[in-house]
C-alpha cells in the first residue's frame, strides 16, 4: 500500500511538472510589444522647407467627430490614428483655435481639411498582443480649404507605408 502511495505522488509531480514546462510565457502583452502605430505629422515652414515650425494653437479632430485630439504642448510634430476598418481617414486642422480671449487684432481661426487614403494590413504580433494594424501605400489628398483661405501650403509624403513611429510620415508645410 505504501508503495503505491509513492508512485502516485511520483507520478503526480512529475505530471505537474510536465503541465508546468508546457506552458509559455505569460500571455501578457509586453509593454515595448509593437502596436498599430499613429501616423506622424511634422509641421515646417514653407519659406524655408525644411526649418521646424509648429501651427499656432493647433486643434486637431476627426471629421464627424466634435471633440478635438489632446495634443500636447509640442506640436511641431503629432502622432494621430488612422482608421482601421476603412482605408480613409478625414482630419480637420484648426490653427489659431483658442478664441477665448481673443483681442481685435489676433487672427480669427484657419480650418484645413485632410483626407488620408491607404489601405491596411494585419500582422500577427503574439499570442498575448494579437495583432497589430498597418498602413500601405498611404496618400493625400489636398487640404480643402474653408470659407476662411487655406494655412497649408503643402504637404509632402516621406514614407508610404505606417508600420512604426519612428520618423515623421507626413510633411505639412505652412
Amino acid at each position: 500500500m505504501r508503495v503505491h502511495k509513492y508512485l502516485l505522488s511520483i507520478l503526480t509531480a512529475v505530471f505537474i511538472l510536465y503541465l508546468n514546462s508546457a506552458c509559455e510565457r505569460d500571455d501578457i502583452c509586453a509593454e515595448g510589444t509593437p502596436t498599430t502605430p499613429f501616423l506622424v505629422i511634422k509641421f515646417l515652414d514653407f519659406d524655408t522647407g525644411t526649418e521646424i515650425k509648429s501651427p499656432a494653437e493647433l486643434e486637431v479632430k476627426a471629421v464627424g467627430i466634435e471633440t478635438p485630439f489632446t495634443l500636447g504642448s509640442t506640436q511641431d510634430s503629432i502622432l494621430i490614428p488612422l482608421k482601421n476598418d476603412v482605408s480613409i481617414t478625414d482630419y480637420e486642422f484648426t490653427i489659431n483655435s483658442d478664441t477665448t480671449n481673443n483681442g481685435d487684432t489676433d487672427p480669427l481661426p484657419n480650418k484645413d481639411t485632410v483626407s488620408f487614403q491607404y489601405t491596411t494590413e494585419e500582422e500577427y504580433v503574439s499570442s498575448a498582443c494579437g495583432f497589430k494594424i498597418n498602413y500601405k501605400g498611404l496618400t493625400v489628398s489636398p487640404p480643402e480649404a474653408g470659407n476662411d483661405g487655406s494655412w497649408i501650403q503643402d504637404i509632402t509624403i516621406q514614407r508610404e507605408n505606417v508600420t512604426d513611429e519612428t520618423a515623421a510620415h507626413i510633411f505639412i508645410f505652412h
